[in-house]
């Protein structure tokens, strides 16, 4: 089983991130859709996965980041336009020995996150490519993005032509950058979320292995193959136990050795 994970990594390696400075995230949750309605779109629980995102990296565990340093974004503040315009803003700050994470909790298309004021009709949908290219405002070696979507496993392998070709110059120099990507299932799978941890599955578990329960060989630190070792197996068996298929998946540019928490 541990061979399989590995596999389905598809990463590069990189020079090794053994500790950095300082930490500015951009976290994103929507529940309550500007067009959608409780009966029809709106989802239960992913601002509380976003402001349990938040609050833990504020915590000791979650390196004790400022507040300052965090920009938490829900619903009516998640617009399409906001989403962008936060982040620039804030990785704008980031320098060489910092880190940048994106997480969103929300609705996911194929090749998109649903903001706030996305359509019936695919009006304003929040590309994976403009995502990707946000990182590029940020000098820092570290990069992290998680995401809690379904579906949201359709951001790997859109370096096609077709979208290259209406990729900005900043989107496609995106392309080339020391990103991690984590997202909660497969591109044809869907996102669970459970009214007993009144959470995204994947969040509870992202946040769970981020405080230490990943660390499987005793270290002081928590590696981004840990990481994903302890979020994939714990999701897919609760998710299977649920009659549910959800399996993770990491993949991006990087040092499998990345360092992600520290214990």
């Amino acid at each position: 089983m541990k061979k399989r994970i590995l596999l389905t990594l598809m990463v590069c390696l990189c020079s090794v991130a053994w500790a950095y400075d300082n930490t500015y995230a951009v976290v994103v949750g929507v529940a309550d859709y500007k067009y959608f309605s409780a009966w029809d779109g709106d989802l239960r629980y992913t601002t509380s996965d976003a402001q349990r995102f938040a609050n833990f990296l504020k915590s000791k565990k979650g390196g004790s980041v400022p507040a300052a340093n965090i920009i938490l974004l829900t619903d009516a503040m998640a617009s399409k336009a906001n989403i962008l315009a936060q982040t620039r803003q804030l990785y704008s700050k980031a320098k060489k020995n910092d880190r940048v994470i994106f997480f969103f909790s929300g609705h996911g298309g194929r090749g998109c996150f649903l903001p706030y004021d996305a359509g019936k009709r695919g009006e304003n949908m929040l590309y994976f490519s403009e995502v990707k290219s946000l990182f590029r405002y940020a000098k820092c070696n570290t990069k992290l993005l998680f995401a809690d979507a379904c579906f949201s496993g359709s951001m790997k392998g859109l370096n096609t032509k077709a979208i290259q070709s209406t990729l900005s110059k900043e989107q496609k120099a995106a392309s080339d950058m020391n990103i991690a990507v984590m997202m909660s299932c497969r591109k044809n799978e869907t996102s669970m979320e459970l009214g007993s941890l009144r959470q995204g599955l994947f969040t509870y578990y992202l946040i769970e292995g981020l405080g230490g329960e990943a660390n499987s060989d005793g270290s002081q630190y928590v590696t981004i193959t840990e990481l994903f070792n302890y979020v994939y197996l714990k999701t897919r068996q609760k998710a299977s136990s649920m009659g549910h298929q959800q399996n993770p998946e990491l993949f991006g540019k990087f040092d499998l050795r990345l360092i992600v928490a520290k214990t």
